[in-house]
């Protein structure tokens, strides 16, 4: 674990410097220490880490839960909730960011370890099952007002995830579907699609130009996170 990078967003001194410094004798990298989402977010723009730390109950114009919703935006990046004396309501609002798990104060550091470690083992298995499954259909028929439209898996560029809803994107139409980007993917996998961020599934075949943080399919800059990136590599021949 001693080569991710995590990133710490907690508005009490002491509970941020105790978990810093547990996290750091365990060979973790702890690169940042926030107060407010507002700081993370900028930094952010310049750097970005494997893992993100953040309490739900940030003081300031955004909670941690707000800048949750900030970050899947832009970003690919887990994000484990630290939690004391959530209520139902704010726990129902932090489940709509779909964070990687919740840890309640005051924690152990072996909770907390055990929480990153299957973190980084589920981003890994998504990696590899996206990139591993195989399937035979080739269309999809997408529900427009009163009748169903065909549309060819190889007509697709991307799909993105908006919260509970995501947008299919062919050269000549977007469709909105209220069904989350893993649901779609799962009916849409490899070879047609491959999941290159939290929030953005590719097809290959469309690709134009990439960069080690992006991928361009005519005038769409798609971002392409960390997690993803090696297994994109490999299916492209590069010299």
């Amino acid at each position: 674990m001693n080569t991710f990078r995590v990133m710490i967003v907690e508005d009490e001194p002491l509970v941020a410097f105790d978990l810093k410094m547990q996290l750091e004798k365990t060979g973790l990298s702890i690169t940042h220490v926030f107060e407010s989402g507002e700081e993370i977010l900028e930094v952010l723009k310049s750097e970005v880490p494997d893992l993100i730390l953040m309490d739900v109950q940030l003081q300031g114009s955004l909670d941690g839960i707000d800048t949750a919703h900030e970050i899947n935006r832009k970003y690919d990046i887990p994000i484990l909730f630290l939690t004391a004396n959530t209520d139902k309501a704010t726990f129902d609002r932090a489940k709509l960011t779909f964070p990687h798990g919740f840890l309640s104060k005051p924690f152990r550091i072996k909770d907390v370890l055990h929480a990153i470690d299957l973190t980084l083992e589920l981003e890994k298995s998504a990696t590899e099952n996206t990139s591993s499954e195989k399937y035979l259909a080739d269309r999809v028929f997408i529900r427009t007002n009163d009748y169903l439209e065909k549309v060819m898996y190889s007509d697709i560029l991307f799909i993105e995830a908006d919260g509970a809803y995501a947008k299919i994107v062919t050269e000549v139409k977007t469709f909105i579907l209220s069904q989350t980007l893993k649901k779609i993917q799962s009916k849409i996998p490899a070879p047609y699609l491959m999941k290159v961020h939290r929030s953005f599934a590719i097809n290959t075949e469309k690709v134009d130009k990439i960069s080690d943080s992006f991928v361009l399919i005519g005038n769409h800059k798609i971002p392409v996170s960390r997690t993803y990136r090696d297994a994109l590599f490999k299916i492209f021949n590069i010299f």
